[in-house]
């Protein structure tokens, strides 16, 4: 059965002006590592969707829980009550008139999407068995393999698929009271290298034999992919049409000059590779990938149909329904100094940032942030390592915190290393795709 197609009939028989519905099945596995081995796997199914209406410019949406006959015809009985009471949004112009054409499905990666709890305890201790003979003394982390089917309909047209498989190992290393912590994430089985991530985590954690204190002040810092993809994905977020108007720190800044001119900033929502990318957006426009800064000037925002139409240009694919969201960045630099040895041994006074946490804005207008570094944090002199920062406490926070303004940042981004990966956020499901950065004149405080 067509679930969404149906849910979009059932929508527009009660009188909606406009329906949007996807459908979607998952099967999600969980496996836990604790102490160095596979701790427990669960294995969940879910099925389930999504309902947006509009009804004289007034716009309601709600999630679906189940798909079964009765749960459908509920939901939609909701939909037609909750719409009639909301207050109009004049500023609201429709979802986009379809059919469209999209690009080839996605060919499915039969290995990983054929997975059984072997697979999955194979791939665990791959990386496991890789980040002890690195030298770990302990190892954790978790492992994310998810299947799913989904379908989006909406009532001008438009119908798709999406059929597609992912892995998301996180992984934490310890060595010698030092930990270490990161990310690799993958829509193809061979792709994933569980055994580099343990090696490149324990070497991580492993890179200083001791610790000691920095002092307040101003630094180089290098950040790892994971801490560089977190803060620039902002940039994104920020571009999404809905944070301009609210006041978001790149409000009145298109066409103008606010990064490094050797910085490259995408939103990619067309690629096959990057988890978090597919076919076409939640009200089936087709995505694509979508130049965000270049030469240092912010060339465009971030629009839905209605907020494309309103600014009287066309939409990037990037519906989210009510108000536009961001894909997946993809972050490249022209000045590379190759490998990331060769981009510590540009630093004279800095510090190796591998993992932050707590990154919070403190005026979302002007930029203004703070973040604090997490687990291991190198400080380097004159283009060595020389000691790890001291940790508030083994897999913690670091003693020091970075308080920066995200323009300068990006100003400041002078050059990478070519070890750009596709990677997430520790705690989340973020994805973006960036090489390690190296930042100028970072202001860094200590506890």
């Amino acid at each position: 059965m067509d679930y969404a197609k149906s849910i979009v009939d059932r929508a527009m028989r009660s009188g909606c002006d406009e329906a949007v519905a996807q459908a979607f099945y998952y099967r999600t596995s969980y496996l836990k590592i604790a102490n160095s081995k596979v701790d427990s796997i669960v294995t969940k199914d879910e099925a389930g969707g999504s309902l947006f209406v509009s009804r004289g410019k007034r716009v309601f949406s709600t999630n679906i829980d189940g798909l079964t006959d009765a749960t459908i015809a509920a939901v939609v009985r909701n939909a037609k009550t909750s719409v009639a009471k909301l207050t109009p949004k004049d500023d609201y112009y429709g979802i986009a008139d379809g059919p469209f054409k999209y690009g080839a499905p996605e060919s499915i990666d039969k290995e990983l999407s054929g997975y059984d709890n072997a697979l999955l305890s194979d791939i665990a201790y791959a990386a496991i068995n890789s980040a002890l003979s690195t030298g770990a003394d302990n190892v954790a982390g978790t492992l994310i393999i998810s299947r799913s089917r989904g379908t989006t309909a909406t009532s001008k047209r438009v119908h798709g698929l999406e059929d597609s498989v992912y892995a998301r190992l996180s992984l934490r290393a310890f060595v010698k009271g030092f930990s270490a912590q990161n990310v690799t994430a993958a829509k193809r089985l061979k792709d994933l290298k569980p055994e580099a991530l343990g090696k490149s985590t324990t070497e991580l954690a492993g890179m200083a034999a001791s610790h000691g204190q920095i002092k307040s002040g101003t630094y180089d810092v290098i950040y790892l992919q994971q801490p560089a993809g977190l803060l620039f994905s902002m940039v994104n977020e920020m571009a999404c049409v809905g944070s301009v108007e609210t006041g978001g720190f790149l409000a009145g800044k298109l066409g103008k000059d606010i990064a490094n001119k050797k910085l490259t900033i995408y939103d990619d929502g067309a690629s096959n590779r990057i988890i978090s990318a597919g076919r076409f957006d939640a009200e089936g426009y087709p995505t694509r990938k979508t130049p965000l800064v270049s030469d240092g000037k912010l060339l465009t925002y971030l629009h839905n149909n209605s907020t494309a139409t309103k600014y009287k240009t066309k939409s990037t694919g990037n519906a989210g329904l009510v108000l536009p969201e961001p894909n997946a960045l993809v972050l490249e630099h022209k000045n590379s100094s190759g490998s990331l040895d060769r981009l510590v041994s540009c630093v004279d006074k800095g510090i190796l940032v591998t993992n932050t946490w707590y990154t919070r804005f403190s005026n979302y207008l002007s930029g203004d942030f703070s973040t604090v570094p997490r687990d291991v944090a190198i400080y380097i002199e004159k283009g060595e390592p020389k000691f790890a920062i001291k940790q508030v406490d083994v897999g913690s926070a670091t003693g020091i915190r970075i308080s920066e303004n995200i323009f300068r940042m990006l100003k400041n981004t002078v050059r990478s290393a070519n070890d750009t990966i596709q990677t997430g956020s520790w705690d989340s499901d973020g994805y973006f795709v960036t090489p390690s950065v190296l930042v100028t004149g970072v202001r860094v405080t200590t506890a």
